[in-house]
């Protein structure tokens, strides 16, 4: 996968996750964030979820989370959510998700790092799948 390549995630807005005018609560921006991510990783990085959330000798620990709102998310409607890696380095990305119901709604912003799971030290980005990747830093 190369920058800018996207992904799209679609769920209905629960009505448990919105205030009492039926909006979305703007914490769960960031959970609706991580349900499409935890989509995105399974799907599109085509990496078994245990792979990933739970590998014995990497993590991959949010630096950096951003929210911007720029309309209400309705509650009982659906929501279309695009994810693109916006950038990539040799040991982190940034993601960058669009939320849309008719219209942009939220912007969030991630930036994700690699990191030895025992030292907690930046580590380059690994090769997720030997067989199609050619080496370290291949995962996109």
């Amino acid at each position: 996968m190369q920058p800018s390549t996207s992904y799209r995630y679609t769920c209905l807005i629960p009505f448990h996750l919105a205030d009492p005018a039926g909006v979305l609560f703007f914490g769960h921006a960031f959970t609706l964030f991580h349900q499409a991510f935890e989509s995105f990783v399974i799907h599109q990085l085509h990496c078994p979820w245990t792979f990933w959330f739970q590998h014995p000798e990497w993590i991959v620990p949010i630096k950096r989370a951003e929210g911007e709102y720029l309309c209400p998310i309705l509650a009982g409607q659906q929501c279309h959510i695009e994810l693109v890696v916006s950038s990539l380095s040799t040991s982190s990305f940034v993601l960058v998700s669009s939320f849309y119901q008719n219209q942009l709604c939220c912007l969030v912003k991630t930036v994700h790092v690699f990191c030895s799971r025992l030292t907690r030290q930046t580590i380059p980005i690994p090769c997720l799948n030997p067989s199609i990747n050619s080496g370290p830093g291949s995962l996109f």
